[in-house]
């Protein structure tokens, strides 16, 4: 499959809040992209505090912007946000509109582009809440597991191809150091780089984009 540009749609982890190479997890597998024969542009459109609904609201006019005559992936990552309780009250997106939104986001981006969906991450809950100047927040993994796991089904009726890093991450006591390491909510670099490395290694990854990815980001 030939692409000539890569973009990632997604919240704070996608932005890569916190890290210090301010590259995330998606800076971090583009630049171990390898191709003899062309040059990927990729963007990052993560922002901090994005829901479905939020990327619902905006990505078809971002990608058009950028798209032009290329032929392009998008990547999508949310969840974390949606599952997440501000102000001792409901989730911020209750799962069935979640899960509403995404079928629309899906849908659209199928039509228009290539898509990969990379399902939301786990947080130490010793974060909680976590204060921040527009709320303070509840966040449980508990939730965040049904979530991917709605997410997951959901892919599979689609037909989009979505990773699953929740089981593996919340095992990990890699990841859980690099969230200690940091707000307990954002890894660390190392966090971000175990991330680009579990889906560099993804085989629809390497299928959709047709390249040679790191086995080591750095």
């Amino acid at each position: 499959m030939r692409f000539d540009r890569i973009f990632f749609f997604g919240d704070s982890i996608t932005l890569g809040c916190n890290d210090s190479k301010r590259l995330g997890w998606p800076g971090r597998i583009a630049r171990g992209l390898v191709h003899e024969e062309r040059h990927i542009a990729s963007y990052n459109l993560g922002i901090n505090g994005d829901t479905s609904l939020h990327i619902k609201a905006r990505w078809r006019a971002e990608f058009e912007a950028r798209i032009r005559d290329m032929v392009g992936l998008t990547v999508f990552a949310f969840g974390f946000n949606d599952a997440s309780k501000p102000d001792g009250g409901d989730f911020q997106v209750e799962l069935e509109t979640s899960i509403e939104a995404a079928t629309i986001i899906l849908t659209e981006a199928n039509s228009v582009s290539d898509v990969l969906w990379i399902g939301p991450t786990p947080l130490d809950e010793s974060a909680n809440p976590l204060i921040t100047e527009f709320a303070s927040w509840e966040m449980r993994n508990l939730d965040i597991a049904r979530y991917d796991e709605a997410y997951a089904n959901l892919a599979l009726e689609l037909g989009i191809d979505y990773l699953q890093l929740f089981p593996e991450l919340i095992e990990s006591p890699r990841y859980q150091a690099a969230l200690r390491a940091d707000d307990k909510v954002h890894p660390a670099d190392d966090g971000y780089e175990m991330i680009a490395e579990l889906i560099s290694k993804w085989d629809k990854w390497q299928i959709k984009t047709g390249t040679h990815s790191m086995n080591a980001p750095s």
